[in-house]
């Protein structure tokens, strides 16, 4: 006998066209969403601190810069919780229009905020509150992008595949800002780049928000949420809860600790290997910005080939192996890394950040479908975006902490030794769990 509920879910089934479609839509706006998250990044150990603080000396600036990227790193939990919350609530693609707005809107207005200079500690102020918005919203963001294609791609065996793209959106949008960046820093001299040239990538941002919450529109709500409403209302009970995180607390709190160690090796690197890599290359081994910058870009397009390469791998072979061996092959290359960069040229550059992205990108391309597996769907937005984001905050504090134990210490080797202990606890977060690549996702 063919339910009602039977039905919604025919009806709620993407076809192939419809699927991609949604594959573009959550990677444009995790593109747009990361773009101004990563122009933020990337100019703070550059100029922010500078600008709209009154520091006493080179590494009092880079500190500030970095404790303000940082302030955004700890919102992210907030915005899971908040988006977590309610997607599990309310459906996922609301939520994602709220995101997409709250993040583009603030990235403007950071564009045009007036510097210390010019308006004193009020500037300052205003810097922190606009990167505590951003927090939020890219903390919301990536459980809902991800969800949207994993949920509508939930009968493929391409899962791993097509979730990858709402990760490959973060690295395009890093891309985007990194190259900007560099074409900037290298057509602009020192002074027009602090007085305007800064501001140029927060403005083109509004482009983007207008082109992606456009797409975003056009798409409906996952027909895994559709069924778990109907389902509710089906059955006479609360198949929605109205306090998802407690349910998730309560009975799936192991696949919330692995959600959040297995992750964890993937963020710190990425900020040892794009962040961190700024000041450290340009203050301490003797490149200009823009070269930094270049290879970034030219990396970051490897990286996303990697990505996606990498999560249909996890489609053939399961996504543990793939992780497990992102993770080692990052504890390792960590070493190399700071010997490498410590040359001086450019190809050693390139070599040294195209290595480690190549080992982050497959702790990465698989993860998100990973995390989504963990999760029965009433928690799973809320399990996603609790346990990554708490991971993504951890891991905002690695440049500040890497710079700070370079200043002090006078040497990279301690920061090799930190980094390659957090891969170890993303490899014992991941011994825990079975392998779910080739199992439905959980009802």
């Amino acid at each position: 006998m063919t339910t009602d509920n039977d039905l919604l879910t025919a009806k709620n089934t993407p076809t192939a066209a419809s699927l991609r479609k949604i594959v573009i839509s959550s990677t444009i706006g995790a593109v747009l969403e990361w773009f101004d998250f990563f122009v933020f990044a990337s100019l703070s150990g550059l100029i922010l601190g500078r600008l709209f603080f009154s520091p006493t000396d080179p590494v009092a600036e880079i500190l500030l810069g970095f404790s303000t990227l940082a302030v955004g790193y700890f919102a992210r939990p907030l915005g899971g919780l908040i988006f977590g919350h309610f997607g599990d609530k309310l459906g996922r693609k609301s939520m994602l229009m709220i995101t997409i707005w709250l993040m583009g809107l603030s990235t403007v207005t950071l564009g045009l905020l007036p510097s210390y200079s010019a308006a004193g500690v009020g500037a300052t102020i205003a810097l922190v509150l606009l990167r505590v918005v951003q927090g939020v919203a890219v903390g919301g963001e990536y459980g809902g992008a991800a969800l949207l294609i994993i949920e509508h791609s939930a009968k493929s065996n391409r899962r791993g595949f097509y979730s990858s793209w709402a990760n490959v959106g973060a690295s395009m949008g890093f891309l985007l800002a990194s190259a900007l960046l560099s074409f900037l820093t290298a057509v602009t001299t020192k002074e027009q780049f602090e007085t305007w040239g800064w501001r140029i990538p927060f403005l083109i941002s509004a482009v983007l928000l207008l082109v992606g919450s456009f797409i975003r529109k056009q798409i409906q709500d996952t027909p895994e949420f559709a069924r778990l409403k109907d389902s509710g209302q089906e059955k006479k009970k609360q198949s929605i809860h109205k306090v998802p995180l407690l349910s998730l607390i309560r009975k799936q709190w192991r696949a919330l600790i692995t959600a959040f160690a297995v992750p964890l090796t993937t963020l710190v690197f990425y900020q040892i290997g794009l962040v961190f890599i700024t000041p450290y290359a340009t203050q301490h081994a003797g490149y200009q910005a823009s070269t930094v910058l270049a290879a970034i870009s030219v990396a970051q397009l490897l990286y996303i080939a990697l990505s996606v390469s990498f999560a249909y791998l996890s489609d053939r072979i399961g996504r543990r192996p793939v992780i497990a061996f992102g993770a080692i092959g990052c504890a390792v290359w960590g070493f190399v890394y700071f010997t490498i960069l410590n040359d001086g040229s450019f190809p050693r550059l390139l070599l040294a950040v195209t290595g480690l992205l190549f080992f982050v990108a497959a702790t990465w391309g698989p993860q998100a479908a990973f995390q989504a597996e963990l999760f029965t769907a009433d928690v799973r937005y809320s399990g996603i975006s609790a346990g990554y984001q708490l991971a993504g905050a951890i891991s905002g504090l690695t440049p500040l902490i890497a710079f700070a134990m370079l200043s002090s210490l006078g040497t990279w080797l301690p920061i090799a030794i930190c980094t390659a202990m957090v891969a170890v606890i993303g490899a014992i977060g991941l011994a825990t769990t079975r392998e779910t690549a080739f199992e439905p996702l959980k009802d």
